[in-house]
């Protein structure tokens, strides 16, 4: 009888254990079921793809922080630590493709246009000529024509129109390409400037092309 007792006292305490016993794995499920939660119901609200991603970090910190007694068992995390804290955002950002890949996905979109634009928005060097995307906002008829062009990265050029260059009848009607995204290429030369009495380098335009 007393081995009957035992065994079935250390069984429970067996169960007990069991089902006690924390892991990792469970308690990140518990934190990203309710960030699914949270961001979904943000999402539904019309938010723009920037003020969702915001709400997400939101949403992430407020569930870490009622859970985070049970994972600091497991990963150390700190509000002065970004490192830490991208590390809690990477692990969070797996879990949400198994648990809510629709609302995951509405990040991972933005963040692939973002990375796009940010590629083309880098000058692209190759032998004399440098290309670059962005968008054509004026042109002042001086003695050369000069065309005001902002990048994708916000830095604006101002181009040399000086002689032929492919696809200039773009610039026949300016105003038509407002808003329209384009393509130019241009040469780094340097010229005597009048003014200055000494040489500089002007970027001349060698080509325009508009992108869809």
């Amino acid at each position: 009888m007393k081995k009957i007792i035992t065994t079935i006292i250390l069984l429970v305490a067996t169960i007990g254990f069991a089902q006690n016993k924390d892991t990792k794995d469970a308690v990140l499920k518990e934190i990203t079921n309710e960030v699914c939660e949270c961001v979904s119901a943000k999402t539904a609200e019309g938010l723009t793809a920037d003020e969702v991603e915001v709400q997400l970090g939101l949403c992430m910190m407020s569930s870490y922080g009622k859970y985070k007694k049970r994972l600091d068992k497991f990963m150390i995390v700190s509000l002065d630590d970004s490192a830490s804290l991208e590390k809690l955002g990477q692990e969070i950002g797996f879990k949400m493709l198994e648990i809510c890949p629709d609302t995951f996905m509405v990040f991972a979109k933005d963040l692939v246009q973002e990375e796009l634009d940010n590629e083309n928005s880098q000058p692209v060097v190759s032998d004399n000529t440098t290309m670059v995307f962005g968008e054509i906002v004026k042109l002042t008829k001086e003695q050369f024509n000069i065309v005001t062009f902002k990048a994708n990265n916000k830095r604006t050029y101002k181009l040399l129109w000086m002689e032929y260059f492919e696809g200039q009848e773009l610039l026949d009607d300016v105003k038509q390409l407002k808003n329209q995204r384009v393509k130019v290429s241009y040469e780094n030369k340097e010229m005597y400037d009048p003014k200055l009495k000494d040489y500089r380098t002007y970027k001349v335009l060698r080509k325009i092309e508009a992108v869809n």
